[in-house]
């Protein structure tokens, strides 16, 4: 008898060790489920939290953006949205013990790196038309370099036509002296042909006066040949530092148009040796009336001191004023051995007559009439690119295709304000002035220089141009004057028809039409005659007739293309905090979250562990901490 329990105890034994192996089996599956029940409630809320991006921000801009007041506020409502999981009643009881907001990212962070993330990832969906591709965006690139350094170097050259225009004038001075001293000359030699003695040394002091002015006139016409000198010497480190990214054909253009320069400057020194020998020639002159002024009053005073010595005693005047005569007529008037100066004043006004007319105002030169100019304003004062700092980091070609593109799609422009009160949001993210008229002052200037170098880079390319230039250079300079003188005035008449050109351009974009980026003969508009024209006080009409070409939308977007990446990315979320601003007062674009890091801290019940009296208790000693965290970006 005292045998027959054993077995059953044996059995018991052994039932509850597999009965603990069955439930620690169980419980570590649990356990495993339960990790994996808590990360997908984690994804899931995360979901849910991210879902309540920014309407306006997305509706009108196709950005993602979380926006919270606190930081606390974004655990707060993780927590929320997490809590309903936790409420479950099933295999995996848990209790939320903590949740913290462990890192973040806003749109503005790392110098706009996650904003231009938002860009492409929206553009790469299909809405980028592939407009633009790497190669062309390039070639964009480098043509609009090109354009402005013939640009800048245009400019330069305009500045030496001037210097040698004024060298010249220099050169006119001169010879109106000249001029008028040969009249004092034969005016003084009148008197003395009518024994006029007084009248003599009065022509002779005016005489003395005019010679007396040929130093400073000389000194004058040094000066600017010296500066102009100077200034060719600058030229050529100008056209070394500029012209090495520059077509061929263009370079070797302004290559031989710097040798006219220095041809012009070799013959004016040959001209200069002569000039200064004048000084010691009026010298001379000087001495030359003074003697004979002293012989005249000599003359006179005998002539009024004489007394005849019987009645019949008669003095011979003429014989008396013989000597002073001959004396006289030893001056030998001085002269320009060659021709100076400009022959025809009224074209070479009109001509710089054409950039004056730029500096007046050149918004009335290209506004289309019946056009206004926004008044609107910009608060750039808080904005993005104001209040936070940054540095500028590279952005590549094609990145940089993408997100002008984008610009294109959403923001406005002249041409297409939207009726917004700050309607020009494309200009205003080229040069980010307070002032909608502002920007489209810097725009019309910026697109001018391109216009006007690309339509300089065609005239050097035009046989049939650059001839009709040399001929009005010609009637400008004069039949005899110097042949440098022609051709540098021939380059100077190139360039203002240029910037005419590109006014008449300028007008046809802003009217809407097209233009092209390099023009054919067929694209040209303006003569020379209607370049006078315009000078004398003539408006200039656009042309909205040509279809192909780039808009003044697309010149923008190239414009963007060359725009330092960084600081175009916070101008894009200026123009978008300003716009949304005006429907949600005090939004800021740094107050959007794009990426969150969370951790949260969970405490965790045992289901197989506990004891059949503990499991209706709640959380207790059969309890475990579970921790887990999460990161999200949109």
């Amino acid at each position: 008898m005292k045998w027959k329990g054993q077995i059953s105890v044996f059995l018991s034994l052994i039932l509850v060790c597999v009965c603990g192996l069955i439930c620690g089996l169980l419980e570590s599956a649990r356990t495993a489920g339960a990790r994996c029940f808590i990360q997908t409630a984690m994804y899931a809320s995360m979901d849910s939290l991210f879902s309540q991006y920014h309407r306006n921000l997305w509706e009108k801009y196709r950005i993602f953006g979380l926006e919270y007041l606190e930081e606390a506020d974004i655990a707060k409502e993780y927590s929320g949205f997490l809590e309903p999981y936790l409420q479950q009643e099933n295999w995996y009881p848990f209790r939320l013990e903590d949740c913290q907001l462990t890192a973040k990212q806003v749109l503005t962070d790392d110098s706009g790196t996650y904003f231009k993330q938002e860009i492409m990832d929206y553009m790469k969906y299909g809405i980028w038309t592939k407009e633009w591709n790497a190669d062309s965006t390039a070639e964009a690139i480098e043509t609009l370099d090109e354009a402005g350094q013939v640009s800048d170097m245009n400019r330069s050259m305009e500045i030496q036509t001037k210097d040698a225009w004024k060298l010249e004038k220099a050169l006119e001075n001169l010879g109106k002296c000249l001029e008028d001293q040969s009249k004092l000359k034969k005016q003084a030699a009148d008197c003395l042909s009518r024994e006029d003695g007084s009248g003599f040394c009065k022509e002779g002091d005016k005489l003395i006066k005019k010679l007396k002015e040929i130093p400073g006139l000389v000194e004058a016409y040094e000066k600017q040949a010296d500066k102009l000198g100077q200034q060719l010497t600058k030229l050529k480190e100008e056209y070394e530092e500029k012209t090495p990214d520059v077509r061929d054909p263009v370079r070797e253009a302004f290559l031989q148009e710097i040798l006219e320069y220095q041809s012009y400057t070799d013959q004016d020194g040959e001209r200069r040796q002569q000039i200064t020998g004048l000084c010691e020639k009026a010298n001379n002159r000087i001495l030359l009336v003074e003697t004979v002024q002293k012989e005249a009053r000599e003359v006179e005073a005998y002539i009024e001191s004489w007394e005849p010595d019987d009645d019949d005693d008669e003095l011979n005047t003429a014989r008396l004023w013989q000597p002073v005569q001959r004396h006289f007529a030893q001056y030998q008037i001085l002269t320009l051995p060659f021709h100076a100066g400009i022959q025809d004043k009224e074209k070479e006004g009109l001509l710089k007559r054409l950039r004056e007319i730029a500096q007046e105002g050149i918004l009335s030169l290209v506004i289309p009439q019946g056009q206004a100019v926004s008044e609107g304003t910009l608060d750039i004062k808080s904005s993005p690119s104001s209040r936070i700092s940054f540095e500028e980091s590279g952005m590549g070609i094609l990145e940089k295709a993408i997100v002008a593109e984008y610009c294109q799609v959403f923001f406005n422009h002249f041409c297409d304000t939207g009726g917004k009160e700050t309607a020009y949001e494309l200009e205003y993210l080229l040069f980010g002035k307070e002032t909608d008229q502002e920007n489209l002052v810097k725009t019309v200037e910026r697109m001018l220089a391109v216009r006007e170098g690309m339509n300089l880079i065609h005239i050097l390319g035009d046989s049939e141009k650059r001839n009709q230039a040399r001929t009005l250079a010609s009637a400008v300079v004069g039949a005899f004057g110097l042949l440098p003188l022609v051709s540098i005035t021939s380059f100077f008449i190139m360039g203002v028809w240029a910037f005419g050109e590109a006014v008449t351009d300028m007008k046809t974009l802003l009217s809407g039409g097209k233009v092209p980026l390099m023009k054919g003969k067929e694209d040209w508009n303006l003569s020379l005659e209607g370049l006078l024209n315009f000078a004398a006080g003539k408006k200039l009409e656009g042309s909205q007739s040509r279809e192909s070409g780039l808009s003044y939308e697309q010149y923008l977007t190239i414009f963007l293309f060359v725009e330092p990446g960084t600081r175009l990315l916070y101008r894009i979320m200026d123009v978008i905090e300003m716009n949304l601003k005006r429907e949600q007062a005090g939004f800021q674009i740094s107050d959007c979250a794009y990426r969150v890091d969370i951790q949260a801290q969970f405490c965790g019940k045992h289901v197989y562990f506990a004891l059949g009296l503990l499991k209706n208790i709640g959380f207790g000693a059969a309890t475990y901490p579970l921790a887990a965290a999460i990161s999200r970006a949109y």
